[in-house]
């Protein structure tokens, strides 16, 4: 079954200088994406990062508040990570495999960063991985162009439009 991982997508991070692609157009693409995706029965994951210090320690502080637009559902887990990958420390994995997930498919902030080694701890533990290129961004035009590079050897990279939730694998019902 696939689900859909929305990355960093806070206030305070969304309001970055990214390029190529501004926060809040990574955002409406995101919004499209989690729409779609329950609208097919595809669950939908978030997961956001915590720098431990200060105003970026507390979870219910505006900054660090998944941002308007991208509303979590009461049935949306929300994955908190103090590092870089959202597998590392963190209990997302088990969580995605008592779900039935196999194949997870990544989108938000940034791909030179958290969206990359996520995408790569993913598929060192054996899930399969699609990054959409589209829904995500990076620090630099340069550093997202790196980041596609080096997952195409790993992941599959596609765009939005490409994946379609209508070819999603789907928990058969009894």
């Amino acid at each position: 079954m696939d689900a859909l991982v929305l990355i960093d997508l806070q206030n305070w991070i969304t309001r970055m200088p990214l390029s190529p692609r501004h926060g809040a157009e990574i955002v409406d693409r995101c919004a499209t994406l989690a729409a779609d995706s329950r609208a097919a029965g595809v669950p939908v994951w978030f997961v956001r990062y915590l720098d431990g210090v200060g105003p970026g320690a507390d979870p219910a502080a505006p900054r660090n508040r998944i941002v308007s637009g991208l509303e979590v559902r009461p049935d949306e887990p929300v994955i908190t990570k103090y590092g870089l990958g959202a597998f590392d420390g963190t209990p997302l994995a088990d969580r995605l495999r008592a779900a039935g997930v196999t194949h997870v498919v990544l989108a938000g902030i940034a791909l030179s960063h958290g969206v990359g080694v996520t995408a790569r701890e993913a598929a060192a533990l054996g899930f399969r991985v699609t990054v959409l290129e589209d829904a995500t961004t990076s620090l630099s035009a340069e550093g997202h162009r790196q980041a596609v590079q080096v997952l195409k050897g790993l992941v599959t990279v596609t765009s939005s439009a490409s994946w379609g939730v209508s070819q999603v694998e789907h928990i058969s019902e009894p």
